[in-house]
């Protein structure tokens, strides 16, 4: 099992990490995740546990302990690949610079599926603008309260926050009526990933593109499942210079069935 333990001062190294999670047997491994550019750490970090048992272990006894002075969160995280959590890192650090690279343009309509606390959907409404407008969907009410607060301070009134269904696929938008979709670190958790990316393509315009993550299922395994979908095919990919994942940014252009 891994581990996420959140919450940890930026001075924290990996031997505090490792004495924390010694009194626990079975950790494999310690590794506080840290920015590409900078070296300095994040604040969290992943412990690689040898049993879900000793896992649960883990999480019992030290869930909201404190290190350094601060209350630590310890919980359950889905298995990541090399590299991804690094990647993941810094493209909230360059969330602007990425999606401009991707494709995403002033006066755009953008859809952020899964869209968490917002820091693509943020980035998405400052390039596209007061003509363009960003849908922010998320299954969790309070990411979207998180999202509408921010796009609040920021000033933006081009953010529309959208609660979706769990058990649905529907997003509730027109047909061919946004140029850019982003589905960023989201794919793991759905089930019926068929099912979406037909929706997506429904509602994706002709010309537009669809952007994805593909965190904890990497680049291959995604674009299998793309090719078994058939409704859209690979335009490029992306991923920071001098930087190696075992899941790139993937976009893709819409096949059209017409």
């Amino acid at each position: 099992m891994q581990l996420f333990v959140g919450g940890l001062s930026n001075d924290t190294t990996e031997d505090e990490l490792s004495g924390l999670f010694s009194e626990i047997d079975g950790v494999e491994s310690v590794t506080i995740v840290r920015d590409l550019s900078t070296g300095r750490s994040r604040g969290f970090g992943m412990v690689r546990m040898a049993s879900d048992a000793k896992g649960e272990e883990a999480i019992k006894k030290l869930n909201g302990t404190t290190v350094d002075g601060r209350q630590i969160m310890v919980t359950r995280m889905p298995e990541t690949l090399p590299g991804e959590m690094e990647f993941r890192e810094w493209l909230r650090e360059h969330a602007d610079e990425v999606l401009k690279i991707v494709g995403v343009r002033r006066g755009y309509t953008i859809l952020d599926y899964g869209c968490g606390p917002g820091t693509f959907t943020i980035a998405s409404a400052r390039i596209a603008g007061e003509q363009g407008r960003v849908y922010a969907l998320d299954v969790r009410q309070r990411a979207l309260e998180r999202v509408g607060e921010e796009a609040k301070n920021e000033g933006f009134k081009n953010i529309v926050t959208m609660l979706a269904d769990s058990s649905r696929m529907d997003v509730g938008l027109e047909d061919e009526s946004v140029d850019a979709i982003l589905v960023y670190d989201v794919m793991h958790d759905i089930d019926d990933k068929g099912r979406l990316l037909e929706e997506l393509h429904r509602v994706l315009r002709r010309d537009g593109f669809l952007s994805i993550f593909p965190m904890h299922m990497g680049d291959e395994r995604m674009l299998e499942i793309m090719d078994e979908s058939g409704r859209f095919r690979l335009r490029d990919s992306y991923d920071p210079p001098g930087h190696k994942t075992a899941s790139k940014i993937l976009n893709f252009e819409k096949i059209l069935t017409e």
